[in-house]
């Protein structure tokens, strides 16, 4: 995983989830959209009705940018985990047979069946991966809910300044 060189107010706008061989080809996040509504929050603070719009805009495209990494994260984990179950079958029927030879009964359990997987390269490389995909996932999950929670307070914000009435659209003066 590396950031691309692209920029938005100097941060890195890309995320780049490199290939892994034979299950996934290099993934690139664009998270333009999402910084943009980073730094947008602080004025959900003061949002009026002349700002609302846009900025509900704002967060509005960045929560349709993290739905869609999720869903794209989330692909790349379903095929981490088929290729994590292909390698550990491959394990199991090929490998552990073969390291059983001349081992009493006993030796065929649990622990040394984990054991024989954790030396496996493959195996240990998929669950990497598989661990990386699922620390993305929580990043954007993570990244979703503040949008949400931004969108929702304005919405109580607007709700508050027409209840009261004491804001005039057309009269930005106080």
């Amino acid at each position: 995983m590396s950031l691309a060189d692209n920029s938005f107010n100097g941060k890195v706008t890309e995320l780049v989830i490199p290939k892994f061989d034979g299950v996934s080809d290099q993934l690139t996040l664009d998270m333009a959209t999402i910084y943009e509504a980073e730094t947008r929050i602080i004025e959900a603070r003061t949002v009026n009705p002349s700002t609302y719009g846009e900025l509900e805009y704002v967060f509005n495209d960045a929560y349709r940018t993290l739905k869609r990494h999720v869903a794209t994260v989330g692909f790349q984990i379903l095929k981490a985990e088929k290729a994590q179950r292909q390698a550990k079958s491959r394990i199991i029927l090929e490998v552990i047979p073969e390291m059983l030879v001349g081992r009493a009964k006993n030796a065929d359990n649990a622990d040394f069946r984990q054991a024989v997987m954790m030396q496996d390269s493959e195996f240990v490389g998929i669950s990497d991966r598989l661990d990386q995909l699922k620390t993305i996932l929580d990043f954007l999950e993570g990244r979703i809910k503040v949008m949400e929670n931004v969108s929702r307070y304005m919405k109580v914000q607007m709700n508050l300044i027409i209840r009261s009435g004491s804001y005039n659209v057309y009269n930005t003066q106080r």
